[in-house]
């Protein structure tokens, strides 16, 4: 839940804020839904959709949309216990549990008319240009990736909870218990299951069976089961997490470069994905492992979760110093071995089969658009300061009960989440008179774009993000 200043929270007053909730929802629900479920943005006339790529008119999507949307209603009826919201968590459920693939996971998106998503991979996602190369090749399966499978199934585990309604038992249970039968024996997952290896390409092996750590994979399963665990106290939830966070320890990069990359091979080296994902040590997957291994040590007390993270930290010191004493751009990626700055570069090349290409090169220069560093090469500087602090923090705390009240208070205070820039009365004032947020800017991706520029339109409509982040600004003003 988003935090408020206090002052925004006595002003204005609660029956505004909750007669604004409402028209909100009621727009939202009634005009942008398609049955209970939602895309990431629609065009201000709500012709045009899309999700992470534009979407068919019977398509909803996950990844950030229907499940989102879903969890802010349960924030609103839990503050407001008006059954109204729990109406439309119940919808996004259902769509939600409509989208479930047998096996029990979810694609990135769902789409109601699934006799023509042959034809919509064959004829559009398969050309593609740049990038999403996820949606090029229909698997069949379900992912992982960008905690699809993840969210939905916590929304259902937070409803079911609620509500305790009987129907939505055996859709949870059967997601769970997917989340246990992908797991390999070292405790790592695939991107995507079931396992596939028929879509190699641009000289790349098919790496969607890779253990994967890109995009929150391991860390949203390993949460999903810590809270399945405190909702049925079943112990295979509890040991797989575990097994989940203790093959971190095994992939855990040299003592040189002693961090994490977004996915690995079965040799457990880090590994080439995409076309823009080479093998890499990245921060933001070694920072999201950092916080696994803080948090078990918090639930376990054992000391072998804390004895990798200063290691890592020490590599964010040496990154830090070296791109500074060079004064190169922070890259995304830097090589395993010789600790090089990895830069990958659209060029203007296709390959044969008309796909773009991307350069892998350490080469500063490469990465400059109009003389500033290009889209993505300019990563923010790691607080090590900070980090360290926290971790000391969770390093003394000894019994039981020292771990368990500070447990609650991790994962804001590792990733440190900023605050909602907007205030009350501006969230108020930008509802429209049909209860819609507008906004003028969003970004979306259209990837057979010929520039890097117009890969990334921006567009006036209505954000599914902008909806759930104001609308929880809003909750929490209420409480």
């Amino acid at each position: 839940m988003l935090w408020l200043p206090h002052a925004a929270m006595s002003d204005p007053a609660r029956d505004e804020i909750i007669s604004a909730m409402k028209k909100a929802a009621s727009f939202m629900s009634e005009e942008v839904a398609l049955r209970g479920g939602y895309v990431w943005v629609v065009s201000e006339d709500l012709t045009d959709r899309w999700g992470e790529v534009r979407a068919r008119p019977t398509q909803i999507w996950l990844q950030g949309g229907t499940e989102h949307v879903g969890q802010v209603f349960l924030d609103a009826w839990e503050a407001t216990h008006d059954d109204y919201y729990l109406r439309l968590a119940r919808e996004a459920a259902n769509a939600i549990v409509y989208g479930q693939h047998p096996l029990g996971g979810w694609h990135y998106f769902i789409d109601f008319d699934p006799t023509a998503l042959a034809d919509w991979y064959e004829a559009h996602a398969s050309n593609f240009r740049w990038g999403y190369e996820e949606y090029r090749h229909y698997y069949g399966n379900a992912t992982f990736d960008d905690r699809v499978t993840q969210d939905a199934a916590g929304f259902l585990l937070r409803f079911y909870n609620v509500t305790r309604e009987a129907a939505y038992r055996e859709p949870l249970l059967k997601a769970l218990d997917f989340v246990l039968e992908s797991q390999y024996p070292n405790g790592a997952w695939p991107q995507r299951y079931p396992l596939r290896d028929d879509y190699a390409h641009d000289g790349l092996p098919d790496y969607t069976s890779f253990y994967t750590l890109n995009d929150g994979a391991a860390q949203a399963n390993v949460e999903l089961l810590l809270d399945a665990y405190d909702a049925f106290a079943n112990p295979r939830y509890f040991e797989a997490a575990r097994q989940g966070v203790d093959v971190l320890i095994e992939l855990q990069g040299p003592s040189d470069q002693a961090c994490w990359a977004e996915q690995y091979d079965f040799r457990n080296r880090p590994t080439a994905a995409r076309t823009h994902e080479p093998a890499g040590y990245v921060v933001r997957e070694s920072i999201g492992a950092m916080y696994l291994l803080g948090r078990f040590y918090l639930l376990t007390g054992d000391q072998k979760y804390l004895s990798p993270i200063p290691r890592c930290l020490d590599w964010f010191d040496r990154i830090n110093r070296e791109s500074a004493a060079e004064g190169y751009p922070r890259p995304r990626y830097w090589e395993p071995g010789t600790n090089r700055p990895l830069y990958v570069v659209r060029t203007e090349e296709l390959t044969p089969e008309g796909y773009g290409v991307y350069l892998w090169t350490s080469d500063p220069s490469k990465t400059l658009c109009d003389g500033k560093p290009c889209r993505g090469d300019s990563q923010p500087v790691v607080d090590v300061t900070y980090l360290r602090r926290r971790f000391d923090e969770i390093a003394v705390l000894v019994t039981p009960e020292e771990r368990a009240a500070y447990h609650s208070e991790m994962m804001d205070a590792l990733l440190q989440r900023p605050p909602h820039s907007e205030s009350v009365e501006e969230i108020l004032a930008s509802l429209n008179d049909r209860g819609a947020w507008v906004t003028d800017d969003i970004e979306v991706n259209e990837p057979n774009a010929r520039t890097e520029k117009d890969a990334h339109p921006r567009i006036r409509g209505i954000s599914t993000k902008t909806f759930v982040d104001r609308m929880s600004a809003l909750i929490a003003a209420l409480n």
